[in-house]
């Protein structure tokens, strides 16, 4: 649903908050981002204490009454007759809530179940980010000019919840993991693993992944209106009474964020082959991060027609589905072998420092598009990734390191009473 923001923040721009600046309505998804990673701390020590059930049900919970309150918050739909306050409190607090529980619980499910697999079960996984990119949009912007903004956002209310009952029933933990009870609720150990805060190389991988989700939204939201300014599309509003389909003339900028969501899907599945054949998620985000940066820099600002936006779009969807579906197999990878039972705390830990990237990005990028312009935003997210590169390119090598003094560590010698010296041993 995050990644369906554009289109909601679309309607909003045009016709329910059309009052409102730019500022004000990427606060409202840039609260999606930052409740769908911030809670994870939490919601990944209940996985690794077996608590699935507990969060899929609330996760349901949440998100149905969070679209279900929303169709409520717009009167008829009509211009300017949303509620900013209220659309704010059930699209970005309320359904917010319910998507952090089956974020981590979705990612932290399949590579316990597939540990084998585990970058190919998690891209797949991821793949369905992608396609709800894609279905959610073309369903609001159908749903609303069919039906009406409430009974439109009451339907896809209905289909959220019907998916999220079938995650809930289906998302049964891996009994061979074994079972971390909570513990002290109010012991700062029950949440934060110190371990894990010693580890330089997910330390750095922690502010890369900040980064990529502080950089990649600031695309995501804008680039219909990019298009639009750039003249390779025009934006007809969703009309918002019932029965007045959206006009068709010429090529709809709503096909851009289409486009890369779609793109995404390709990206998400290829980059967890790669990874599966590298044996290294790392190294496959490193690269992406980079491509990513090259043509934030080159292909936003410059881009001249509209078959050069759309290969924009394509390519980066591509590298961005890459990038937003490697972290948790990136923690996978950097997790040492003695703390797998803290895989779901470790991966909680690093969402929930991503959080506040992930609410800040949007919003510095709509400030620097109202000061300086449209290739302003390029410029920010082509910035953000290259900084990014050095992260992960650091947290590789600290990895290496770490297990080059793992290797000698563990390797012990010792001599007998005839002074001949015994094999080696691993400890």
């Amino acid at each position: 649903m995050v990644n369906a923001y554009g289109t909601f923040l679309g309607f909003y721009d045009q016709n329910l908050l059309s009052e409102y600046s730019d500022l004000h309505l990427s606060l409202v998804g840039g609260t999606e981002s930052f409740l769908l990673l911030f809670p994870s701390i939490f919601a990944g020590r209940l996985l690794d204490a077996r608590r699935h059930y507990y969060l899929g049900f609330m996760g349901f919970l949440f998100l149905f009454l969070g679209y279900l309150l929303l169709s409520f918050t717009g009167g008829q739909g009509l211009k300017d007759q949303g509620n900013y306050g209220l659309v704010w409190l059930t699209s970005g607090m309320i359904a917010g809530l319910g998507m952090t529980c089956f974020f981590t619980y979705s990612s932290h499910n399949v590579i316990q179940w597939f540990p084998r697999k585990r970058y190919i079960a998690a891209g797949i996984t991821s793949a369905g980010a992608g396609a709800g990119g894609i279905i959610y949009p073309l369903s609001f912007r159908y749903l609303v000019a069919s039906f009406g903004f409430p009974v439109g956002v009451r339907i896809i209310s209905g289909i959220v919840a019907g998916t999220t009952l079938i995650a809930f029933v289906l998302g049964a933990p891996c009994k061979d993991i074994p079972r971390r009870g909570v513990g002290k609720v109010f012991k700062f150990s029950t949440w934060i693993d110190k371990q894990a805060l010693q580890n330089k190389a997910y330390i750095l991988y922690v502010f890369a992944v900040a980064l990529v989700y502080g950089g990649f939204y600031s695309i995501a939201f804008h680039v219909t209106e990019w298009a639009e300014v750039k003249g390779f599309g025009t934006r007809q509003p969703i009309p918002s009474r019932p029965g007045d389909h959206p006009k068709t003339e010429g090529f709809q900028t709503f096909w851009f964020l289409a486009i890369m969501n779609g793109a995404s899907i390709i990206g998400r599945l290829a980059s967890a082959f790669f990874a599966t054949h590298l044996s290294n998620p790392i190294v496959v985000h490193t690269a992406t991060c980079f491509l990513a940066s090259l043509l934030a820099f080159f292909f936003w600002p410059f881009a001249q027609n509209r078959a050069g936006a759309i290969a924009f779009c394509t390519i980066f969807g591509v590298l961005g589905g890459s990038m937003l579906s490697l972290p948790a197999s990136g923690v996978a990878y950097l997790i040492p072998a003695d703390r797998h039972s803290h895989v779901g705390q470790w991966t909680g830990m690093m969402w929930s420092s991503v959080s506040v990237f992930a609410l800040a990005g949007p919003l510095i990028a709509a400030s620097l598009k109202r000061t300086y312009g449209m290739d302003a935003v390029g410029y920010w997210c082509g910035s953000i990734m290259l900084l990014i590169t050095v992260l992960l390119c650091g947290s590789v090598f600290m990895k290496r390191k770490e297990e080059k003094s793992s290797t000698t560590s563990t390797l012990v010698g010792d001599y007998d009473n005839s002074g001949e010296q015994t094999p080696a041993v691993i400890v």
